[in-house]
């Protein structure tokens, strides 16, 4: 009978030990999660032609005004297919912005744009001027970009961001993202949503 018990409790012991190894995110934090899907989205994003990125310090919260219209939340969810906790928990991250001072994993160099720096580039009445100062200075990235915070889902395996490169005084365009934690535990682009767009 002894012998009978231990057969049975192997596999359970094997069970119990291999269960929290299938979600190796489980113990990460929100901002870990976020960095990691920012990271992907922007690597998502690059072409042989960007040696550089740079991002503004600040999350752009809700910058195009989403959450604002109740008609324009349900289409977009519906468009794209979003969890309903999903946009929720967007909106809710998304009502006050912070300074980005985690690094991310890039496939590129970056560098982030703090207001000083911001200030000595754009503080002028040109606007043409301020963008060739500022490609001057960052030779090789192809604007600035900004990102939202990211909104996850429940299980977490769903996350939504809005990110925004600005290239120019009449160049630019802005995008909600939604993506998808795969098995490898990276984040990929499921689908987009244009949100305005200057060229």
């Amino acid at each position: 009978m002894l012998m009978c018990r231990c057969l049975l409790l192997i596999p359970l012991l094997l069970w119990a030990s291999l269960g929290p190894a299938a979600d190796s995110t489980a113990g990460l934090s929100t901002a870990d999660r976020e960095i990691a899907v920012w990271s992907d989205l922007i690597n998502h994003g690059l072409d042989d032609h960007t040696k550089m990125i740079v991002l503004a310090e600040l999350t752009s919260g809700d910058a195009a005004g989403l959450a604002r219209d109740p008609a324009t939340i349900a289409e977009i969810i519906q468009q794209m297919k979003l969890p309903p906790s999903l946009f929720a928990d967007w909106v809710r991250r998304n009502a006050t912005t912070d300074l980005i001072e985690r690094p991310l994993k890039l496939a590129v160099s970056y560098q982030v744009l703090n207001a000083k720096t911001r200030a000595e580039l754009f503080d002028v009445s040109d606007p043409a001027a301020s963008w060739k100062l500022f490609f001057a200075r960052f030779a090789g990235a192809p604007g600035l970009l900004r990102v939202s915070h990211a909104g996850f889902d429940d299980a977490l395996g769903h996350a939504v961001v809005y990110l925004e490169q600005v290239c120019g005084a009449d160049c630019g365009a802005g995008h909600l993202f939604h993506l998808t934690r795969d098995e490898h535990d990276h984040w990929v682009v499921q689908d987009d949503v244009t949100v305005w767009m200057v060229k």
